[in-house]
């Protein structure tokens, strides 16, 4: 088992479907549960929460490729694949459907490209 500390960015990848995303620096996921207030009289007026459903959303981003159809990704679903490091195999993975492509620029810099999707199903780590 590979240590947290021995992880390093450079070893990281994100692949949709069976492409290696290209140009890509940094990558987040966030996993989240639901949650509904369930106080009574009996709490003393002090707030009850019960856990219900849970999910993820993320991001990656990196430096954007010319003649990219942006419209292609958006609101497309794909097999993703984020992984922590590639020299041990390790991953995140599961359904992503790109929800957003936020391209830019920067006058001393090199065009990028920042997306956002949303997890449907299970996120599993392998």
């Amino acid at each position: 088992m590979i240590k947290i500390s021995e992880v390093v960015g450079k070893n990281a990848r994100v692949k949709c479907a069976t492409n290696i995303i290209a140009g890509i620096r940094d990558w987040s996921i966030d996993y989240t549960a639901d949650t509904v207030e369930s106080t009574d009289f009996d709490d003393a007026g002090v707030k009850q929460f019960l856990a219900t459903l849970t999910g993820w959303t993320g991001s990656f981003s990196g430096f954007g490729q010319p003649g990219w159809s942006l419209d292609a990704l958006v609101g497309t679903q794909y097999g993703g694949s984020f992984f922590v490091s590639a020299s041990d195999g390790s991953y995140y993975s599961g359904s992503v459907i790109i929800t957003g492509a936020s391209p830019g620029q920067a006058v001393d810099g090199q065009a990028t490209v920042s997306y956002t999707f949303q997890g449907t199903g299970a996120l599993d780590y392998v």
